[in-house]
């Protein structure tokens, strides 16, 4: 009996010795990923919406008894991430990138919570991982078709008539209507499925593969200046540089007011009206603070126009913010265009502008942003745009309908086009 006695205290005690353990190694495990969940929360609202950033430290020398429940040391970054143009070594197909991106690496050691001095027993004291902040544009990405919930009015509508999306389609929110097809589509979990078919009318299924979190508008001191997938990138000023009027800066820039002729391809009267000959555009960018009623740019004769095509990329930005008192009502693209072109227009009336084709079936090279901008397509026949469109308002159509086909040459315009960004992590 004394035997048994003894055996079974041992049992006991090393099943107690093994629960304590278990505890232990439990709560590490807690205080590793609460320490994980804080660095990837920490990569969205500090780093991303910044341009660069001190080290930092959680929980600090004030409070060691936090660190039970797990801290973060970040090494400082010395760059905005929205404006990086180290592109990644290997190729993510699983990302919205679609296997290529532009990202900016932050080291992080994570703590798992134990505060023992003596951790020789460990084969790795405190994991660090490298935290890449990636980012481009969707509509270069073969998402051609990338529907933002509304940023100026939440209860804005959405509607999406007459559009045939060779490639992918996003929807952040349900829209009222969808006239449209695509070769593929997904929406987050709260905006659901729709019925959808392709251009020879089966109907598709919602791609449902995980991605990480998607930010269209990194806002600074907001702990939800993500939640909704709100297209706050024309004009954001906090931070600026994901900023279409950021980047169009130092270009040239048009007073709607003023009569000019100049020779640098823009001409503009005293009515607001302006004209943009990209032929004669000899420099990248140009900017217009609003005050125009009418834009008119005009391409080439010829569809596949060599000397277009060895021209430099060009954004063109109509930012109404602070209101016009002269808003945008028409934009004419006139011929056809072969140079590659960002087009960006915020409004804050969201009245609508009308975007008409001057030639019959035209084909442009052509991204368009729209932001607060319900637009309505006129053309004849069916106008091809190689690039897509990114909008957070109604896309309608009065006559013809529109093609989205992807830019077949995007690395150009990657500096260009708004972008959105994710967080990835990874094991050094």
């Amino acid at each position: 009996m004394g035997f048994l006695t003894v055996a079974w205290i041992a049992l006991v005690s090393a099943r107690g010795s093994y629960v304590e353990q278990m505890s232990a190694a439990t709560q590490r495990r807690i205080a590793l990923e609460n320490s994980r969940a804080l660095a990837q929360e920490f990569m969205l609202e500090r780093v991303l919406p910044s341009s660069s950033g001190a080290a930092f430290n959680y929980p600090d020398s004030s409070d060691p008894a936090a660190s039970a429940w797990g801290g973060i040391n970040v090494l400082a970054w010395g760059s905005a991430p929205l404006l990086s143009s180290t592109k990644s070594a290997g190729a993510n197909y699983f990302n919205p990138g679609n296997g290529d991106d532009y990202f900016l690496p932050v080291t992080v050691t994570l703590h798992d919570g134990n505060t023992d001095p003596d951790r020789d027993f460990q084969i790795d004291p405190y994991p660090t991982r490298t935290f890449q902040i990636k980012s481009r544009s969707p509509l270069l990405a073969g998402t051609l078709l990338s529907i933002q919930y509304p940023t100026l009015s939440s209860s804005a509508t959405v509607s999406i008539a007459s559009l045939d999306v060779a490639g992918a389609a996003f929807l952040r929110k349900t829209p009222l209507s969808a006239n449209f097809t695509a070769d593929s589509y997904s929406t987050p979990l709260d905006v659901g499925a729709i019925s959808l078919t392709n251009s020879d009318g089966v109907g598709l299924v919602m791609n449902n593969l995980a991605v990480p979190r998607q930010i269209a508008n990194p806002r600074s001191g907001g702990a939800d200046f993500y939640a909704y997938g709100q297209f706050d990138a024309i004009h954001n000023s906090n931070p600026a540089a994901n900023s279409a009027y950021t980047k169009a800066s130092g270009g040239i820039t048009v007073d709607g007011s003023t009569d000019s002729d100049n020779t640098d391809g823009v001409t503009c009267d005293a009515s607001g009206n302006v004209t943009i000959t990209l032929a004669s555009l000899p420099r990248t960018n140009v900017y217009i603070p609003g005050n125009i009623s009418t834009l008119t740019i005009v391409g080439q004769p010829t569809r596949a126009d060599v000397t277009a095509d060895n021209q430099l990329a060009t954004l063109i930005v109509v930012d109404e913010v602070p209101a016009s008192t002269r808003p945008l009502s028409t934009v004419t693209f006139s011929q056809y265009n072969n140079r590659r072109l960002d087009l960006a227009i915020k409004k804050t009336t969201s009245s609508t502008v009308t975007l008409q084709f001057s030639t019959t079936s035209a084909e442009w090279r052509l991204l368009l942003e729209l932001e607060n901008t319900p637009v309505t397509f006129a053309s004849t026949g069916t106008v091809t745009l190689q690039g897509g469109i990114r909008s957070d308002r109604t896309i309608a159509h009065s006559t013809g309908s529109v093609r989205l086909t992807a830019e077949p040459d995007p690395e150009y315009l990657e500096q260009l086009a708004t972008r959105t960004a994710w967080v990835e992590s990874y094991a050094p």
